[in-house]
């Protein structure tokens, strides 16, 4: 597993900056209960963008939730199985390896990251990535649609161990395409956490 110690994810540093300087500039100025409330805000900005080490410990046939979150739906497709997974603004946005990729690729799609919108108008208008790679005859396909900040990003595609963190998406849905060989473990409502929570398993 990549290693990295950074007890705060690098897209949480440009924030971080402005909130610790508002801070210093309200506590020089001596500004009482803002200066507390805006101490808070920069705690909270924290907690958002923490980026916990967490060790690996699933064998090849595991498929790990790439992403903390609720499993917010499982959907039968003709030639898939399609598990969505919604990452909340207190969920770590870390995303990680499934499982070990040799080489995958990465489409983009820029736009919009829309919050406040109906399904509709954000699937249109909002920005998207989506990662896909081939692991023998099955197919795999990762989508992610994130719907509040702009810093989501997929930065490493190959050569990635299960568990190593390969992007970033705070607040969005993730999709995740499945082959029908795989033995689904996960259920409507679970609480999955990235490299430890188990999708499926190959059979």
């Amino acid at each position: 597993m990549n290693a990295n110690i950074q007890i705060i994810a690098k897209e949480g540093w440009p924030g971080a900056s402005v909130w610790a300087l508002v801070f210093l500039i309200s506590a020089y100025f001596e500004l009482g209960i803002l200066t507390f409330i805006i101490f808070l805000g920069l705690v909270f900005w924290l907690y958002m963008f923490r980026n916990p080490e967490r060790i690996e410990d699933l064998d090849s046939t595991s498929f790990a939730a790439p992403i903390d979150g609720i499993v917010k739906s499982i959907d039968i497709l003709e030639d898939s199985v399609c598990v969505q997974i919604q990452t909340r603004c207190y969920d770590i946005g870390v995303i990680r390896a499934p499982r070990d990729i040799a080489q995958s690729k990465l489409t983009t799609k820029s736009g919009l990251n829309l919050f406040f919108a109906n399904d509709e108008k954000k699937r249109l208008l909002n920005a998207s990535f989506s990662l896909s790679w081939q692991d023998g005859s099955e197919v795999y396909r990762m989508e992610f649609f994130p719907e509040f900040f702009n810093t989501s990003h997929i930065y490493a595609t190959s050569e990635l161990g299960i568990g190593d963190r390969c992007g970033f998406m705070k607040i969005g849905l993730t999709k995740i395409y499945l082959p029908k060989t795989l033995e689904l473990k996960a259920s409507v409502g679970d609480k999955v956490y990235a490299c430890e929570s188990v999708i499926g398993y190959s059979k």
